[in-house]
């Protein structure tokens, strides 16, 4: 079973583990892409989504727009 959620902090603390992965996989490249935590991983996922990128179900259709562009 799937260990439950733990939201981050602040959206800042989520998005400076997403930069420092990103960071670990521009330097290290695949490596580090496997070596990720899944902290790591989850915040990586949440900045996506805070940018604003769509999450897809599995087996769904994909959404016309991909970006959801957050009006100012």
């Amino acid at each position: 079973m799937a260990r439950d959620p733990v939201p981050f902090a602040s959206t800042r603390q989520m998005l400076e583990l997403a930069a420092r992965a990103l960071g670990r996989i521009d330097r290290d490249g695949v490596r580090a892409s496997t070596s990720l935590s899944t902290d790591e991983i989850e915040a990586m996922a949440g900045a996506l989504i805070h940018l604003g990128l769509m999450p897809i179900a599995p087996g769904a259709t994909a959404p016309e727009t991909l970006i959801n562009k957050k009006e100012a």
